[in-house]
């Protein structure tokens, strides 16, 4: 999977935030804030492919979080991510 080149990452009154359209005429645009986690998984991630392994090996790597807790938590930054079609 990898994060679709369409989205970008914007600061807006020094938020980072990722603006997603509806898709339909009907559907509202998505704010999507990222916090610091979230950046940095996005920064370290976009424009490559990518494995929930390799989100979890991210987050080893840089906090200290055991190998269990960074595959909980990467399935659910996957999973949001997936939920707002931003993967592809």
């Amino acid at each position: 999977m990898r994060i679709l080149p369409r989205y970008k990452v914007r600061d807006v009154a020094g938020e980072d935030i990722v603006m997603v359209q509806g898709r339909n005429p009907g559907d509202m645009t998505t704010v999507i804030a990222l916090n610091e986690t979230s950046l940095y998984l996005w920064n370290n991630l976009y424009g490559k492919e990518f494995e929930q392994c390799d989100v979890a090996k991210l987050l080893t790597e840089r906090y200290d979080v055991d190998e269990a807790t960074a595959m909980k938590d990467s399935s659910e930054w996957i999973a949001t991510l997936q939920e707002h079609n931003i993967l592809g």
